[in-house]
C-alpha cells in the first residue's frame, strides 16, 4: 500500500498510539500528515468507445436452425460430421458450426433472444464451459425453452468407437424424429 493511498483511508484514524509515554506533550501532538489533492477521472475520459466496443460480448449471428459445437474441428472430423449429417438429411451449409477455439464464447441471451437455433449438437463441449447453466447427461436430448439439446463425445472419440457411434444414432433419431 502506498503512503498517499494509506494517508487517504486513514487520514481521520489512529493507527498507532503510544500509550507509555508519560509527556503530555507526546500524547499531545499531531502526526504529521501529508495533504494533497484527489483527481477523479470519469470512466468516460478512461474508455474511449473502440475499446468499450472490443469489451462487448461478442454475439454470433445464428442462420440455420441447427447448431453443432465443438472445441476444434480437423478435416478428418469434418468428413464425420458430414457422413452424420448425411444420415438426419443435412448438410454442412444447412448447420451453423462454431468451433469454440475461434470463437471463444456464444451469447446466451442472443442465442435466445435471436430464436433461430431448433437443434443444438455438442461435441465434446459440456455448456458450463461457455457459461450457460444448462446440465446434459450425454446422448440424452434435453428439451429446454423450445431448443432440442443433445450432449456427445467428440468427433475424435466417436470417429474410433463404433458403440459410441451408435449410441449417437438412438440419441439423433430420437432428437429428429426419423
Amino acid at each position: 500500500m502506498t503512503s498517499n493511498l494509506a494517508n487517504y483511508l486513514f487520514s481521520k484514524e489512529t493507527l498507532y498510539k503510544n500509550v507509555v509515554s508519560e509527556s503530555p506533550k507526546a500524547a499531545e501532538t499531531e502526526p504529521f500528515v501529508e495533504k494533497k489533492a484527489i483527481v477523479q477521472e470519469s470512466v468516460v475520459d478512461l474508455i474511449s468507445p473502440k475499446e468499450v466496443a472490443k469489451l462487448a460480448i461478442p454475439t454470433f449471428k445464428f442462420r440455420n436452425q441447427v447448431l453443432i459445437l465443438t472445441d476444434t474441428i480437423s478435416a478428418s472430423e469434418k468428413v464425420l460430421l458430414v457422413k452424420i449429417l448425411g444420415a438426419i438429411g443435412l448438410t454442412l451449409d444447412q448447420i451453423d458450426l462454431v468451433e469454440l477455439s475461434k470463437e471463444n464464447t456464444l451469447d446466451y441471451q442472443s442465442f435466445l433472444s435471436q430464436n433461430v437455433t431448433k437443434k443444438f449438437i455438442s461435441f465434446g463441449v459440456g455448456l458450463g464451459k461457455i457459461n450457460w447453466n444448462i446440465l446434459l447427461n450425454i446422448y440424452q436430448p434435453k428439451n429446454i425453452a423450445g431448443v432440442d439439446f443433445l450432449l456427445s463425445d467428440e468427433l475424435r472419440v466417436l470417429d474410433a468407437n463404433l458403440d459410441l457411434k451408435k449410441t449417437l444414432w438412438g440419441a439423433l433419431k430420437a432428437m429428429f424424429g426419423n
